[in-house]
């Protein structure tokens, strides 16, 4: 029997889970398609083990399972990510492969919901603006957004109150406009932020309380956080940390619209005989069994470099863009000793606050040619011991005496922070198929090709100079930060491989995710990225996501669906 569909979804993560509770409230009969499973709220009941989600990523596919490889140049045989795989790998998801199963990425997420600036939808014109056209690097595919900020401000706004966001929308003063306030107050603030913030004061900078998308009281139905300590990298056994698979998923799954399959994989997305069309999709279930599945509208909404993939294995590739213009975040982790215990294992990962003094096209004028900046950001919470052993003092003997007593210490005062600078697209950065690694499908793996450029490296170390001075103001006993060229080359945070455009010449989509190649088809996400700056990137792809899901139901004359 031909199994038809008004639309089909591959991926229920962050942006899947949005576009179906949208598109089946609405009355339209969706197959969503998910490789993890279909988690109950029971399945993560009982989940503070640091060695099941942290080391050994029981919610992440790994690479053992959905070999990525990765190289730094073109003259280099890419390895299945070496940071990643092996005895000594780590599955937590940071610099890997996002969670997977009903809520993706927005499982394991530490919950930073951030909007875009104003400048960061107009990176290439700001930066010629300041410093002048000569300034631009040299080779960079940097462009403009096709969108501003002002087009995706609604969509901010809608992700704030349905998905549910707290935080303090008038505590910035750098902060982007904005018409309404956050809808919960900021999170419990954990011990280690009080002195940063004292200290940065000092300074003259402007610290604010961080966004985040976790219930600081009760929203919706959803408990408040309960600070248990177990939250980035980890699911929420009580909901109070908004993900898909508590908030859209279920409601989606309540219209009876939505037809659920987990444990299914998409092996190839299917067109006409001509290409210009889409008709469904191929996927095999758990048992091994493959079936067709049919539609005219089929989103892609599984995570960047996999809608990647199945475009690529599909064939839709007709401008050479697709994979292009990789963009990733470099963290700059700086961890410091603090006089006063901090005690980091309680409460959530950003209960805490940042600053904007020298983000964005705020980047004050430096010796290192830094052309764009990044919020400082204080971490104060959800450091477990493993995690602690992988941030100690490198300079410390990591076995015996020394180590116990460093631990023993050190652990109950340590305060972290980081930036997220801006890595600018190259035709040098991209993604393709690997020809030597296959799945266990038989299928090629991704391959990532990206090293750290100078300017990468140099936007770390101008950002350690800023960090540095707020850990001595802090009266720090010790600190020390990663290098400015870390192993890792994958971030969760990776954008930038199906760009948006109005040129079907030079992008992949258009600014609602349709693909200019093949109509009906939609890739949606942080790979319609242009350009990227120094947040973290999930609310603006919850973003784009309402603002595909509108542009799907205006094409039947619908409307987007709103919680009173």
């Amino acid at each position: 029997m031909r199994e038809q569909f008004d639309a089909i979804i591959v991926g229920m993560g962050s942006a899947g889970g949005i576009i179906a509770e949208q598109l089946t409230k609405a009355g339209a009969h969706v197959l969503g398609l998910e490789k993890g499973p279909d988690y109950e709220q029971e399945d993560f009941e009982v989940k503070h083990d640091e060695l099941r989600y942290y080391q050994r990523g029981a919610i992440v596919a790994g690479v053992n399972v959905d070999p990525v490889t990765w190289r730094p140049d073109e003259k280099t045989t890419a390895r299945v990510l070496p940071w990643s795989a092996g005895a000594l790998g780590t599955d937590e998801p940071l610099y890997g492969l996002p969670s997977i199963g009903t809520g993706g990425g927005t499982l394991h997420w530490g919950c930073a919901a951030y909007r875009f600036r104003e400048a960061d939808f107009r990176m290439r014109s700001a930066i010629s603006d300041r410093f002048g056209e000569a300034a631009l690097p040299e080779g960079s595919s940097l462009s403009d957004w096709p969108i501003s900020y002002a087009d995706i401000e609604p969509y901010y706004e809608l992700v704030e109150q349905e998905q549910g966001i707290s935080g303090d929308g008038r505590g910035n003063p750098f902060g982007p406009p904005r018409v309404n306030d956050y809808p919960m107050p900021p999170v419990t603030q954990g011990p280690g932020d009080v002195p940063w913030v004292e200290a940065t004061k000092r300074l003259g900078y402007h610290p604010f309380r961080q966004p985040l998308a976790i219930n600081s009281v009760e929203y919706r139905g959803r408990p408040a956080c309960v600070n248990c300590g177990f939250c980035h990298g980890f699911p929420c056994h009580v909901k109070a940390k908004s993900t898909t698979q508590v908030t859209s998923v279920p409601a989606a799954k309540a219209t009876g619209n939505l037809e659920m399959r987990a444990r299914s994989r998409v092996l190839r997305v299917n067109r006409t005989s001509d290409g210009r069309a889409v008709t469904g999709v191929t996927y095999v279930d758990s048992l091994g069994t493959v079936h067709e599945a049919y539609s005219d509208t089929v989103v892609l909404t599984a995570y960047a470099l996999e809608n990647v993939r199945l475009m690529l294995i599909s064939g839709i590739n007709s401008n050479g863009q697709v994979g292009q213009h990789f963009m990733t975040h470099n963290f700059g982790w700086f961890t410091s000793v603090l006089p006063d215990e901090t005690n980091p294992f309680l409460g959530t990962f950003n209960a805490s606050s940042a600053i904007d003094d020298f983000t964005s096209e705020l980047v004050p004028d430096n010796d290192l040619g830094v052309l764009w900046g990044s919020p400082v950001i204080s971490v104060v919470g959800d450091l477990q011991p493993i995690e602690a052993y992988h941030n100690m003092n490198p300079t410390v003997q990591k076995w015996g005496l020394p180590f116990k007593h460093w631990l023993r210490d050190k652990y109950r005062h340590m305060h972290r922070m980081y930036s997220q600078t801006t890595n600018f697209p190259y035709p040098r950065h991209y993604c393709d198929l690997d020809p030597n690694v296959k799945d266990r499908w038989g299928q090629p793996a991704l391959r990532v090709t990206h090293d750290w450029d100078e300017h990468d490296a140099n936007s770390v170390t101008l950002m350690g100079r800023y960090k540095e001075r707020i850990a001595r103001e802090m009266g720090a006993t010790e600190y020390w930060m990663d290098s400015p060229r870390p192993p890792y080359h994958l971030s969760t945070h990776d954008v930038g491989v199906h760009r948006m455009g109005t040129d079907p010449a030079t992008s992949v989509t258009n600014e609602f995710g349709a693909v200019h190649e093949c109509s009906g088809l939609y890739a949606v996400g942080g790979g319609q990225f242009v350009s990227y700056g120094g947040y973290n990137p999930n609310q603006t792809v919850q973003a784009l996501a309402y603002l595909s899901a509108e542009h799907l139901l205006n094409s039947h004359g619908l409307r987007l669906s709103r919680v009173a």
